[in-house]
């Protein structure tokens, strides 16, 4: 069942529920079925506009409107129970002359088509996990040893240039010794890029600073300049100083995110073992998704 629940989900869900049903009691029966509260739904379908009631698709927006306001997890239960609903009726067969019914049946044929496209997601991500695991077995901790030392060279370097030329090696040789496929850094007409990883079927430009103040908006503006000119690209935007509080006060929220933010915190907490990058990303990522957030907390059990 469904795992990301977006705009896109939610349109779908309105416009296959709002016209599976000709009869709005069995549209409430459904309200029932999908776990909604029962003081919402009749408060909902007792609502009336200039005398009338309202029509089915204007009852699921007031749902949605409702529920909205509610934790996340209690509005993708009542959404997976809706998709649900959709993708297992199999008698699209209209109750009326008017009944538009093959509405509903398109929307159940998407939804079945975009549970079947995360549940393939999912599995990438279990292989992915399981790739991850396999590398703390062979020899990793060596690895991780010659890693650490490396790190702590590179710490000590003064020089601006040299130690950002000497972090870049340092992030090739971490993400090779993570198993996680990675191009060196690069450039092309009017754009120097610190290089990119592939990560879950999507390649993540990299901006790596390690400089002594903290990065700001402008910074992580010209990574997202530089992602929104490649073919589904995203970005990595790692600030071993952190990020200024106004950049993380003027984070976007849910719009077009691009790029993700990490630390020097995330960054060593993955050099001393507390987690792998993998298990970073995809951390980062979940927030990113769930809730908007392009910058995560460092406690990725959160």
């Amino acid at each position: 069942m469904i795992d990301v629940f977006n705009e896109q989900i939610e349109v779908l869900i309105k416009e296959g529920i709002s016209n599976l049903y000709w009869y709005k009691g069995d549209l409430k029966k459904s309200f029932y079925r999908a776990n909604v509260p029962e003081n919402i739904t009749n408060q909902i379908f007792a609502i009336k506009f200039n005398g009338k009631s309202l029509t089915k698709r204007e009852i699921l927006d007031k749902l949605y409107e409702t529920i909205r306001n509610q934790e996340y997890n209690r509005r993708l239960e009542i959404s997976r129970n809706f998709v649900r609903i959709l993708i297992e009726h199999n008698n699209f067969v209209p109750q009326d002359n008017n009944h538009r019914i093959e509405k509903a049946e398109r929307s159940s044929l998407k939804l079945k088509e975009i549970v079947n496209e995360q549940q393939k997601q999912q599995k990438y991500r279990e292989k992915i996990k399981s790739k991850a695991e396999k590398a703390t077995t062979r020899n990793f901790e060596q690895e991780l040893m010659n890693i650490r030392k490396n790190f702590l060279e590179v710490e000590k370097i003064t020089d601006k240039q040299k130690r950002g030329i000497e972090f870049e090696k340092f992030f090739t040789n971490l993400m090779k010794a993570q198993q996680i496929p990675v191009e060196e850094p690069f450039r092309i007409v009017g754009e120097q890029i610190d290089g990119a990883i592939k990560y879950d079927g999507h390649y993540y430009l990299l901006e790596l600073k390690w400089q002594k103040t903290k990065s700001n908006q402008k910074e992580i503006a010209s990574l997202f300049m530089k992602a929104e000119g490649k073919l589904e690209a995203r970005g990595i935007f790692i600030s071993m100083e952190g990020f200024t509080e106004e950049c993380l006060q003027s984070l976007p929220k849910g719009k077009n995110l691009k790029v993700l933010l990490l630390d020097g915190v995330h960054l060593t907490s993955v050099i001393f073992g507390n987690y792998t990058f993998s298990e970073l990303m995809e951390h980062s990522i979940s927030q990113a998704s769930l809730k908007g957030e392009i910058y995560c907390n460092h406690n990725i059990s959160k």
